[in-house]
């Protein structure tokens, strides 16, 4: 037997050459795009992370401050006297103590809810 070889005419080469390219760009693009997608969603979570990090780290350094305020109030000794005389419910001599009562909350009024016009046209005549 002899071999038998197909020869394909020059345009049809050319039409499989260029569905070739065509396959392979189309391969190329999907990866792009996913590769794409994936890294942008990356950067989006690392800039969430990056400002959660950022309200946490001044949150902390206010605290910090109120911290170092605090502990200056508690070493001065006229503030230290004064706690102590508030928790005990003491005066000095020559202060006038004044008590305030709390308020007592007024009592709402509640209005009747008006009917609306043609209601009250119907409400009349019938």
């Amino acid at each position: 037997m002899r071999n038998k070889k197909k020869f394909y005419s020059q345009s049809q080469n050319k039409n499989f050459i260029s569905k070739l390219k065509r396959f392979f760009l189309v391969i190329v693009l999907i990866f792009l795009f996913f590769s794409l997608t994936k890294n942008i969603f990356d950067y989006k979570k690392t800039i969430n992370f990056y400002n959660s990090f950022k309200n946490e780290y001044e949150q902390e350094k206010k605290r910090k401050i109120e911290l170092r305020t605090k502990i200056l109030k508690s070493k001065d000794p006229y503030e230290v006297e004064k706690i102590i005389r508030n928790k005990l419910g003491l005066l000095k001599q020559d202060e006038i103590a004044i008590i305030i009562p709390n308020p007592t909350p007024t009592p709402k009024i509640n209005k009747p809810k008006e009917l609306p016009i043609y209601r009250q046209w119907i409400e009349t005549l019938f």
